[in-house]
């Protein structure tokens, strides 16, 4: 796609959805101890002042508080020498709760952000991804932003694997800048290596299968897994073929969200080959990049806003919900914040979606077993957004089943790609709370279970949702992929959905925990 096609969606007066938010002051830059793993070489500036340095609690735990407690108070009512904050913080008072001053993370109840403030899930600590979820881009004027990291009350609902406990679910999908911080967490805290399989290890979530630590990281690069080559093609006529043979794939940090695969989807769109028009929305650098296939890979894509100011690849990239994850280590990621993978009853509860919609590509009442959904009880009514206001796309390819259908017209558009560029299309991969062209620039793609109530945001839409499947209290060992979102039809296909062909183990393709594709990501709950 051309740029000049993707200006046809701006105005003059703003971009896309933002117009009425204001203009841009100009890109934000960040450092590379901002960003963390694999720093790109065009960072300029600090985003907001210096970071904490020292390491806080650690160990996942569904359990745990992530917003905090009030600080415990000393006998008086002045801020001590030494406290961080008015009664907080410090060697000798009580860690300090969200929003109070800090300057390392055991000031906080959780962990101090970039800012000096302590935040309520430590995967919140950088700016991009961390407080950039809701409307407006970042650095355009008027922006509403927010911690990503917002986690919202699901009133009426019980978990019964953690009775009398109040169930939370995350306002927003997990952004590409938390998993960076999840990596460089851990990478801090086992010297060097982001040795997430070790983590695991030693504090194994509550819902967990040892045979899925293969696919985790212990390294950058020295990493393998051994796939069966029927899993990493498609037997269909016209598609990739399989492989001639079992093949070594490499699970290191440098191979996991890019196109190196565990098992082949179809409409994956990892690669960022030439051509490819892929959109994974984790930021690797060019020497990165040159690892996995010299050559081959490109530079990911810097963009600009409508006024022309540039905005680097790692930076509108941290701020976007995080794609090309395996199930696993989406897992994994939750568990480490303190949460868990949300599963599919707490989705269908808040969308107030029927048991029996499963793994079709519906929401809410919005019926998913029409292909393709025209009617009005496939694209509207409910408690989720009417299909056609949504960022959703019927195929991850852009391939329209008809010729200028709205259902595969691009619904956003941040940055603007030069002309020219086949290798990314990340730029149709929201960061999480935005609006959407079709909206008219509002944050239409939002859920309440009462109407006064604070929304949660992009649950029908933006990313399909991986989710962990239950069966009241148990896990059934499969994840499941819920709703829509960019190429809702594609992630559906016969090959994802079969689990008869050979290699498929009585699995889905994308129930598997080594499953990973652009179309997906997930967010987290939580357990008070």
């Amino acid at each position: 796609m051309h740029q000049t096609k993707r200006l046809a969606h701006c105005s003059t007066s703003g971009f896309l959805f933002l117009v009425g938010i204001g203009s841009f002051a100009g890109a934000v830059a960040c450092t590379p101890a901002d960003r963390g793993v694999n720093p790109s070489d065009t960072c300029t500036a600090n985003c907001g002042g210096g970071g904490p340095t020292a390491q806080g609690r650690d160990g996942g735990a569904e359990g745990a508080a992530e917003d905090g407690a009030p600080p415990g108070k000393p006998g008086d009512s002045g801020q001590n020498k030494g406290e961080t904050d008015l009664g907080c913080g410090g060697l000798t008072s009580p860690p300090c709760a969200e929003g109070k001053k800090c300057l390392v993370d055991t000031d906080c109840v959780v962990a101090c952000g970039y800012a000096n403030t302590c935040v309520s899930a430590r995967s919140c600590k950088p700016h991009l991804g961390g407080d950039t979820c809701g409307q407006g881009e970042v650095g355009q004027a008027g922006a509403l932003h927010e911690s990503c990291c917002r986690t919202l009350p699901v009133t009426g609902y019980a978990d019964p694997r953690n009775p009398g406990k109040t169930v939370y679910l995350d306002k927003y999908e997990i952004t590409a800048g938390r998993v960076r911080a999840f990596i460089k967490d851990i990478t801090d805290k086992s010297q060097g290596k982001p040795d997430i399989r070790a983590w695991i290890g030693k504090n194994t979530p509550s819902i967990w299968d040892n045979a899925w630590n293969k696919f985790l990281p212990s390294s950058n690069e020295s990493d393998t897994v051994h796939v069966d080559r029927n899993l990493l093609g498609d037997v269909r006529p016209n598609e990739p073929p399989l492989p001639d043979t079992d093949q070594d794939q490499k699970v290191g940090v440098n191979y996991q969200f890019n196109g190196q695969l565990f098992v082949y989807l179809h409409g994956n769109n990892c690669s960022t080959h030439e051509d490819a028009f892929g959109f994974p929305t984790f930021f690797y650098p060019a020497s990165v990049l040159a690892m996995t296939g010299p050559g081959i890979f490109p530079p990911r894509a810097n963009g600009t806003t409508p006024g022309g100011v540039m905005v680097p690849a790692a930076e509108h990239l941290d701020v976007k919900a995080m794609n090309c994850i395996t199930n696993a280590l989406l897992a994994a990621f939750c568990h480490w914040d303190s949460a868990q993978l949300a599963t599919d009853d707490v989705l269908n509860f808040v969308t107030g979606s029927p048991a029996t919609l499963g793994n079709a590509p519906g929401c809410g009442t919005q019926v998913g077993n029409e292909y393709y959904p025209r009617s009005d009880a496939a694209t509207k009514g409910g408690r989720c957004a009417d299909l056609t206001l949504i960022n959703a796309s019927f195929d991850a390819g852009g391939q329209l089943p008809e010729p200028g259908d709205p259902l595969n017209a691009s619904n956003y558009i941040f940055p603007i790609f030069p002309d020219g560029t086949t290798h990314d299309k990340a730029w149709e991969i929201a960061a999480p709370g935005r609006g959407t062209i079709k909206a008219g620039g509002a944050q239409t793609d939002v859920v309440r279970l009462k109407d006064l109530d604070e929304p949660w945001v992009d649950l029908a839409g933006n990313l399909n949702e991986s989710v962990l499947t239950m069966s009241g209290a148990s896990f059934t060992g499969k994840f499941g992929l819920k709703f829509r979102g960019i190429g809702f039809q594609s992630a559906r296909s016969e090959l994802n959905f079969n689990a008869n062909w050979p290699g498929e183990g009585g699995l889905r393709r994308i129930e598997r925990p080594e499953a990973k594709a652009g179309f997906a990501g997930g967010r987290c709950m939580r357990f008070r």
